[in-house]
């Protein structure tokens, strides 16, 4: 009698053992997900809201802070999106989708800061010296785009850094682009002359006639060129107009009419060819 007593209680043990496993999150969570499958992002919100605010022990808590970071910024709501990203990444930071919230941290704080809100430039800053190479790269990137050149300048450590330490020719080809977004004069000697060979190169050569030492030559793959056109300091577009030339127009001239650009204005030599 006594032994069917004990395994009673071992059964009423394993019984109460998976009931407190069924975890209530789960449900809503696979709920959640096939929603986010499907598009319908106010749906899966609605389910993700409800596990962030009555499930906190569940196991899919932090999860569900990355998915309703994403289904908020799919809605258009950018502020509440990153601070789900955020408190995500801080409740979850060795998660294997800390770098992808961290990149959309990257963009939303972009896309506010281009809308005036200016206080958002410093999460983008904040970021620079993340122990993720990915993110810190990214943010240096979407830094280098910013008109104020004081601000921009400071991704150039970063970005110089790419150029000294990564063999990634694409990646060292946007780096590139995006120091000679902020100061061209720091690309002097990594021209990129020891790049393999691998099809056609556009060719940039701009020379300060005030500062000889100010020569900057770059080589970037022509599928960066419109981007690298565009780059192209103040000083340098203006004396492409005064020419007669048209940004947009540009590159489809070099390729179709095989032509050099040699501009010599009053304070800068431009050159501009594909080899």
């Amino acid at each position: 009698m006594k032994t069917k007593w004990i395994i009673f209680i071992l059964m009423a043990g394993c019984l109460g053992a998976a009931v407190q496993a069924a975890d209530p999150g789960d449900e809503l969570f696979e709920r959640a997900k096939t929603l986010i499958f499907d598009k319908q992002w106010s749906g899966a919100l609605k389910n993700l809201d409800e596990i962030i605010a009555r499930h906190a022990g569940s196991r899919y808590y932090a999860t569900a802070l990355f998915y309703r970071g994403k289904c908020q910024e799919e809605l258009g709501s950018r502020k509440p999106a990153l601070e789900s990203y955020e408190t995500f990444v801080a409740a979850a930071p060795a998660s294997n989708l800390a770098e992808e919230a961290l990149v959309s941290v990257i963009d939303l704080s972009a896309g506010l800061y281009q809308s005036g809100e200016k206080e958002y430039l410093k999460k983008i800053v904040g970021l620079l010296g993340n122990g993720n190479k990915v993110v810190s790269y990214y943010a240096a990137l979407k830094l280098s785009y910013v008109p104020d050149r004081a601000s921009a300048a400071r991704a150039l450590p970063v970005l110089l850094r790419i150029l000294e330490r990564e063999q990634d020719e694409e990646l060292r080809d946007r780096a590139r682009i995006a120091v000679m977004r902020i100061d061209p004069t720091r690309l002097k000697g990594m021209d990129g002359r020891g790049r393999q060979a691998s099809g056609k190169l556009l060719k940039i050569y701009v020379a300060d006639k005030g500062d000889p030492k100010g020569n900057i030559s770059i080589a970037i793959p022509l599928a960066l060129a419109d981007v690298a056109l565009r780059s192209l300091g103040a000083q340098e577009k203006q004396a492409l107009k005064k020419e007669g030339y048209n940004l947009d127009r540009l590159l489809q001239q070099l390729l179709d009419e095989g032509k050099k650009i040699d501009i010599q204005a009053e304070d800068v030599i431009v050159r501009i060819w594909i080899e």
